[in-house]
């Protein structure tokens, strides 16, 4: 039979391919596709996949997207050939200009623009971040429609749902709509509908996709009614496409989702897709996966699917359900853009009666139904499937499920014949060859060692060589031999095959192994520039360079690492040959090329380049007409772009402390980018010390008279630290002038132009930048510091424009998560800190934002870490060097201020306290004392805790402001942490407050636990990756707990006794810690709370009665004394 093969043409080996298969194979294949779907779904249902249900696999976050035009047009058309029953001559010009708007469609909106920064000022009208909704979806292959519903955790009494299956938690569809409208500008048309959802179940709760089951629970799956909204997949396409990588409101079902239509744009803008005309008389749009990356990514998504996604129940294998969901989206999407266009005369014309004209009528329009005689359908019909037969009859063989394909290598020349050997390449591993003249010569032992003996290679070549003969003739040479191995090409073929030939057969599905020299698409020798910049002065240091300061350059014209003079390249482009071998390299040599080159060398005489165009030529995102081949910087300007490491600075006499290692290398950085002019974002870890590193710059800039005089810094913080910035500058720089810059009793705009001069820091909050912007733009400040810089991660706010809008002679910004959520939040830092550098937003947004974040673009983000990172430095805990440098248990005390609610009710509790015990005696006076002791904590751990009103809980309290703050970027971090707080009631309001915030069960452990559910909570803590935060009463969590996942530890509110909450610390700190730990210790600047700290420090004598008598010691204090330890202090 092989034999006879051989000597027929194309379409008569097709012919008698078909006949062999039979039908044999397609029962055989139906009988698989039921086994498939059958084992499917009884691995959803079974227990042990249960507790995966959510998140089965992540490998699908891995995939890489990237939605361009394709190297050949319309490639899967081009291998099919011209369908004769058509009867259309200009049939591929026709199709072209339709693939061509297509995929211009496909790719804009692929990059619509991002979703609103948001629309509330502060940005929290809903919190992407924190998951106050968190939303799933459902594709429906019954209606095509894809099925959004969210859920919301909220406590919910269990006796209330016993006898219900509504969904406790599901959120309404005004909350989704509300949420898709604010975040994604999503205004399309959607229903309201309710799906019964099959559900991890337990203790007749659905589990919500945050909440945490250990091994012990008993889960099973049950319906759920759950209420949502439901898009066409049009619509759904449009939606999903947009939502980035890392959307924390995101369930892993959606994500997956969003994945595969990400993967279907960049599908339909490199035209992976064919007409189809079915049975019943219908024309559709249909996805093909027969390029091997796509085949990888399409079993990847495959493999990775959710089980979630067959929460509706769908009697549908994963394959099944991924290739209707990608096939539906791609068809309504293509008709939705042609919409318009039909309507043009243009394209009335083109819609006519003959059969060219009724198909592009069922595929453009939005009626699929072939409108013409039943004879015409029928001729429709047939001629589809003969014609898209070989995607059919290839399908089982195609690198979806094929360990194999067809490859062709291209051979350099030894003399001036080029040719191209023909190989089967395994899929799996590239590397595997086996040459098509083992197969035909039938060399049993090289072909053992890769193929299986069931697998006919013979047949499989013959019939992939004849295929691939339709776009690259010269394989028919290698036909006409007994045993095709091979073809010979001259010279225009081989640069033919090089450029275009290959690329087609690749986007086919064939293997190309083209020589090492050529890259997908030039010559890796080729024509180009090496640039050489190095400073103007010959100085090792200036002072206040800038970005768009001149730089000296050199530049030289080159083939590869050959250096090219005017004459030459005259010379050489003379030849007029496509292919020229230089020194023995292969090098493309194109006259336009030849042409930007000597047009470039003549414009660039007398231009300079500046240190910003200079980074962005060596992130490689700057186009200068020419490709830049080697970009060589010299001198400071090599360091400063490669952040090679600069001089390091001593600490500063006047500094009242030790700085460790990294800490000098931190503020000698700060120093390094000041004298230069540049912006500096510092962006450690919390717990490093960024505080600190400031304070020791700040005292070298006055030491060596770099401040200017009566130009102080402006430093600005959240409201919930300002404190205790106040409380290190003593601390530390007892030298520095500091003025604080808040409260109602702050200075009038006259009094503190004049007044601030004698300061060197001032010191204030984001709010009062706007409040008071126009007082701090009457000055230009000597420097401008943001603490928290994350504060102006959103460009639009007023409190962004207001503080990038001062001026200062440098600005450095703090920040332990320079970027929270996006890449915007990044850009708005820098420009911030250099302005321009990273060019407008919108253009960011196309460089960066949308290809990193949506398609996870790595040669985007390689760019990007380029240009930023002499500007930022980020030392994590975890770093080798900085671990080495670090006590395995760091204490800091950490001063909040109080809020203008907590500052009100101190002071009234205080007068109304301090009389009675003024007009109290014995035990009377004792217990009003220990009573205002209570009250004053409360107050300055929380206005709610004090009044006991069940009231909001956000903004009132400094404390819990910055542990919100700090708590961010622990799980910012993937880090976890215990927080201790003496009181029930505050525990409560943690546990309620921070489980709105990030929309997950947050364990609060106090006496009323019971011992069974104390143990579930430690082993969850322990063992589950989403449970980052342990909130626990001193006194039941303070001992018997192994908690070593945590390496942070909050104490919330002081308990005077050391040795209690070093007992309450070694929950995390001990045997079985492999991290450093780092101990908060929460103060209320101002408070009884400092004073009694400052006490505890100061006096031995004092330290001692109190530390072992605890709070009751103050009881005997004098009423001065106590009025004196109560009062507010600034």
């Amino acid at each position: 039979m092989l034999f006879k093969l051989r000597g027929m043409d194309e379409n008569e080996i097709m012919e008698e391919l078909r006949k062999i298969r039979g039908t044999e194979e397609k029962t055989q294949e139906k009988e698989k596709t039921k086994q498939k779907i059958a084992e499917s779904n009884e691995e959803i249902l079974s227990k042990s996949n249960i507790a995966q249900f959510w998140i089965k696999d992540n490998e699908f976050e891995k995939i890489s997207i990237s939605v361009n035009l394709p190297v050949v047009s319309m490639p899967l058309l081009k291998r099919l050939g011209n369908p004769q029953f058509l009867a259309c001559d200009n049939f591929f010009e026709e199709m072209e200009k339709i693939y061509k708007f297509i995929s211009e469609n496909a790719i804009k909106q692929s990059y619509e623009k991002e979703q609103k920064e948001g629309k509330s000022e502060n940005n929290n009208e809903y919190d992407v971040q924190h998951g106050n909704i968190i939303l799933h979806g459902v594709w429906q292959t019954e209606n095509k429609k894809f099925f959004i519903w969210g859920e919301t955790f909220k406590p919910v009494e269990k006796s209330k749902i016993k006898n219900q299956k509504i969904h406790p938690f599901a959120s309404g569809t005004n909350e989704i709509l509300n949420f898709l409208m604010s975040f994604f500008n999503f205004k399309k048309v959607c229903s309201e509908r309710s799906l019964l959802l099959y559900l991890p179940t337990s203790k007749n709760l659905p589990l919500l996709s945050t909440s945490l089951s250990s091994p012990s629970d008993e889960i099973h799956l049950a319906q759920w009614n759950v209420p949502g909204i439901e898009i066409s997949a049009g619509d759904a396409l449009f939606l999903l496409s947009q939502i980035s990588t890392n959307e924390k409101c995101m369930g892993n079902d959606i994500s997956f989702w969003s994945t595969s239509a990400k993967f279907c744009l960049e599908l339909i803008a490199r035209q992976r897709f064919i007409p189809f005309v079915a049975r019943n008389k219908t024309a559709k749009w249909r996805m093909i996966f027969n390029y091997t990356d796509d085949a990888k990514r399409y079993k990847i998504l495959i493999n990775s699917i959710p089980y979630a996604c067959f929460s509706y129940g769908n009697k549908i294998s994963p394959d099944k359900i991924l290739e209707d969901f990608l096939n539906t989206c791609a068809d309504e999407s293509i008709r939705a853009w042609f919409r318009d266009k039909i309507k043009s005369e243009t394209w009335k014309a083109k819609i006519g009666e003959n059969l060219i004209g009724m198909l592009l009528s069922s595929l453009l329009s939005d009626n699929n139904k072939i409108k013409g005689t039943t004879y015409q359908q029928n001729t429709l019909t047939d001629g589809f499937e003969k014609w898209t037969a070989i995607f059919e009859e290839t399908k089982s063989d195609s690198t979806a499920h094929s360990p194999f394909r067809t490859c062709f290598r291209l051979e350099e020349p030894l003399d001036n014949e080029w040719k191209i050997s023909f190989h089967l390449q395994n899929t799996e591993d590239p590397s595997l060859l086996l040459s098509a003249r083992d197969i035909m010569m039938h060399n049993i032992k090289s072909i053992s060692k890769i193929i299986h003996k069931k697998f006919n290679a013979e047949e499989y070549l013959l019939r992939d060589l004849a295929a691939a003969s339709r776009h690259f003739s010269p394989v028919n040479r290698g036909l006409r031999e007994r045993s095709p191995s091979e073809c010979s090409l001259n010279l225009p073929e081989a640069y033919k095959f090089l450029k275009e030939d290959a690329w087609l057969l690749e986007e086919c599905g064939y293997g190309i192994l083209v020589p090492s020299w050529w890259k997908r698409d030039k010559a890796a020798a080729q024509l180009g520039v090496n640039i050489t910049a190095s400073p103007k002065s010959d100085s090792k240091t200036v002072k206040f360079f800038g970005l768009d300061d001149i730089l000296d350059f050199k530049w030289e014209i080159a083939i590869g690492d050959m250096s090219l003079s005017k004459t030459e390249l005259e010379g050489l482009a003379k030849l007029k040959i496509p292919l020229i071998n230089v020194r023995g390299k292969w090098v493309e040599f194109k006259k336009e090329d030849v042409e930007k080159a000597l047009k470039f060398l003549s414009g660039v005489e007398n231009d300079g380049m500046d240190l910003s165009l200079a980074m962005r030529l060596n992130a490689g995102i700057e186009d200068i007409g020419i490709p830049v081949l080697k970009f060589d910087a010299k001198k400071w300007v090599k360091n400063f772009i490669s952040t090679e490491p600069y001089s390091e600075i001593k600490t500063p006499e006047s500094f009242n402390g030790v700085l460790r290692n990294y800490q000098i290398k931190g503020f000698s950085w700060l120093n390094f980018l000041k004298n230069f002019g540049f912006g500096a974002c510092l962006a450690d870890d919390m717990g490093l010390g960024k505080t600190i590193e400031v304070i020791a710059f700040l005292l070298h800039e006055k030491k060596n008279n770099n401040a200017e005089k009566n130009t102080p810094v402006l430093l600005v913080a959240p409201m919930s630290v300002v404190g205790n910035w106040k409380h290190e500058f003593e601390k530390f720089s007892p030298d520095l002038r500091i003025m604080v810059h808040h409260g109602s009793g702050r200075l009038e705009t006259r009094k503190f132009l004049k007044e601030s001069k004698g300061y060197d820091v001032v010191v204030t909050t984001y709010s009062l930048a706007v409040r008071d912007g126009e007082i701090f733009d009457k000055i230009k400040w000597n420097g401008i510091i943001l603490d928290e810089a994350q504060n102006i991660k959103n460009p639009e706010t007023k409190q962004a424009r207001a503080i990038k809008g001062l001026k200062s002679n440098y600005k450095i910004a703090l920040t332990g998560t320079p970027i929270e959520n996006r890449l915007t939040e990044l850009w708005s830092i820098m420009d911030f800190l250099n302005p321009s550098y990273l060019s407008e937003l919108s253009k960011f947004k196309e460089n960066f934002s949308i290809p990193i974040e949506r398609y996870r673009n790595e040669d985007a983000s390689e760019k990007l870490r380029k240009l930023v990172s002499p500007f930022i430095m980020r030392r994590l805990k975890t770093d080798k060097s900085i671990i080495s440098d670090l006590p395995e248990k760091m204490e800091m005390k950490m001063y909040c201020t109080l809020t203008k609610e907590q500052v009100t009710l101190y002071k009234a509790v205080v007068e109304d306290m301090m009389q009675v015990i003024e007009e109290s005696e014995g035990i009377k006076r004792r217990g009003m004392i220990l009573s205002a002791l209570t009250k004053l904590k409360q107050i300055c751990n929380h206005p709610a805790l004090f009044l006991h009103d069940n009231s909001r809980t956000d903004d009132r309290s400094g404390k819990l402001s910055r542990l919100k703050e700090m708590a961010e970027e622990v799980i910012e971090s993937k880090e976890k942490a215990l927080i201790f707080t003496q009181y029930s009631e505050m525990g409560e309001i943690l546990k309620n407050y921070f489980e709105s915030l990030y929309g997950r069960e947050i364990f609060f452990l106090h006496g009323g636990v019971s011992r069974n559910k104390r143990d579930m909570m430690v082993d969850k803590f322990q063992n589950c990756s989403d449970s980052p935060l342990f909130i626990l009463s001193i006194k039941a969590g303070g001992f018997g707990l192994n908690l070593t996942k945590a390496n942070h530890v909050f104490h919330f509110d002081r308990w005077w006794n050391p040795a209690v909450e070093t007992q309450a610390t070694d929950r995390a700190f001990r045997i079985g810690q492999s991290k450093n730990v780092f101990v908060h210790k929460f103060i209320a600047k101002g408070t009884l709370e400092e004073k009694i700290d400052e006490m505890i420090e100061s006096k031995k004598e004092l330290s001692e009665k109190i530390l072992s008598a605890g709070e009751s010691a103050i009881t005997d204090f004098s009423n001065e004394k106590l009025r004196e330890i109560f009062k507010l202090r600034d």
